[in-house]
Formats: structure tokens, sequence, C-alpha cells
């Protein structure tokens, strides 16, 4: 009899903490989700950014990346990063403080060809996670000289360094034979947009002597000029954008001796 009794009290003490463990675990408020913390729950700085161009020649022109920070930060840092295309990696590339009006400034300069990203972020402070600006794009273009690529079908050229004017052109082509024609083709792969060089018979060249060049880009003309002794083309810019390949015929005079050059010939390029 008091057997029972107890056993019957022993049930009767743990029937509430059975209840309490049932609430704790399944269903009701206590279950409805993971614990957030105040952490979770802050907000987060807000960043703008934008930039003040879409592309740029390296090693020619810096960009300027302007925005604000919400709230203000006031003297706190932000950071520029940046990415190139294709890559997930982010580097930070500048830093800048946050002024009194919540605006930033920072600047970079590209030295690399290619399409690469920017933004910026604001660490996290004073109870604020961290905030982070959309993506700006910027292409980088590069001025590549043509001895740099491989060449293509030629004959009666070759590359060096003339002289016009008493000025050398590295990476030149040269006509190797007085009154003797030659050409030299180059692909382009429609990955170039303009093609820059300066042209003039070399100083080796006789008085009176005479000569011609001409660009024909994917089989048709695309520019041309004729040359007499002491006059020179100098920074030719041409536009062979979309082009796939590109031809260069050099012709001269033979009697007085002729020697044509194409002087340093690039082609700006985002590879």
């Amino acid at each position: 009899m008091q057997r029972s009794m107890v056993a019957a009290a022993a049930l009767v003490a743990l029937a509430p903490v059975a209840a309490l463990t049932t609430i704790t675990t399944t269903g009701g408020p206590a279950s409805a989700g993971p614990v957030t913390s105040v952490a979770d729950r802050a907000p987060s700085y807000s960043v703008t950014a934008r930039i003040d161009k879409s592309e740029v020649i390296s090693d020619e022109a810096a960009v300027r990346i302007t925005g604000s920070v919400r709230p203000r930060a006031v003297g706190q840092v932000v950071l520029l990063q940046q990415r190139l295309d294709g890559r997930n990696r982010w580097k930070k590339s500048g830093q800048a403080r946050v002024k009194a009006s919540g605006r930033f400034v920072l600047k970079d300069s590209p030295t690399v060809a290619g399409v690469r990203f920017y933004r910026v972020v604001k660490p996290a402070s004073d109870g604020l996670k961290a905030g982070t600006s959309r993506e700006l794009r910027l292409e980088v273009w590069r001025w590549q000289p043509l001895i740099e690529r491989a060449y293509g079908a030629n004959s009666g050229v070759a590359y060096g360094y003339p002289q016009f004017g008493t000025v050398s052109y590295y990476g030149s082509i040269v006509n190797t034979v007085a009154g003797k024609p030659g050409h030299i083709e180059y692909t382009l792969g429609r990955k170039a947009r303009s093609l820059r060089a300066s042209f003039a018979l070399t100083d080796t060249s006789a008085t009176g002597a005479t000569g011609r060049v001409a660009v024909t880009v994917d089989g048709a003309p695309a520019w041309s000029v004729d040359l007499g002794t002491g006059s020179i083309d100098r920074d030719r810019v041409i536009d062979v954008t979309n082009a796939f390949r590109i031809r260069f015929d050099l012709s001269s005079s033979g009697t007085p001796a002729g020697y044509v050059a194409v002087g340093s010939p690039e082609v700006l390029t985002l590879e």
C-alpha cells in the first residue's frame, strides 16, 4: 500500500518536468526557429558608389570613384576592392575616409588590360554590420606593340629600328630591298579597336626616293599614304574595330633607293 502511494507520488512529481521538456522542444513559440542574436538583427551600412569612366587606356588615365555612406560614419574608412572579370577573389586597391557629408572619394590607376569590377566596402562598426556597394564595371585597354604578336604571311620585310628624321622607332616593319614590294599580315581576332603607327622613308633612303604604305583590313582597303624623302606621317590612328586580320603592303623606288617603314605599330586591345 505504501509502495503504491510512493510510486504514484513519483509520477505526479515527474509530470510537470516532462511537460516542461515537451514545451521546450516541440511546437509553440519556443521552437519557432533558431535563436537570433542582437548582432544578427543589427542594421547594415548603406553604401552607394559611381565611377567616372566606363573605359580607360592603361598607364594613361586614372578612374575616380565617388559615393556616400549612410549613416555617415564621419572619419571612418571605406575600402576600394577590385576583381578581374572571370575571377571571384576581391583584392583591396585603396581606401579613403568618410567626410562630414558622408561622402568619399577613391582613385585607381589600372595597369593591366581587361575588364574589371570595383566595389566599395564600409566595414562593420558602431553596432552596424558591413555595407557593400554595387559592382562598377571598367574596361582597361592597352596599346600593344605588333612585335608582340605572331605574324602571318609575309615577304620582303623585316623587323628593325629605323630612324625617321633622326628619331629611332622600336619594333618597326621595314621593306628590305629598295624597289621590291613587301607585305606582312597579323591576326587581330576582332579584339582590337585601333591601329597606331608612324609612316615614312627611313633616313637611309636616298634623296628623291619615294614610297607607299597601304593598310588592308579583312581584304578591304582601309588606308594608304604616299611618301617622299623627309615626309613623316606621325602617330596615325586607323580604325580596326572588329577586324579579324590586317595587312601592310610596302613599296618604294629602286632608283633613287628608298626603304619605306611602318614605325612602331601598335594596336589598342583589351588583351
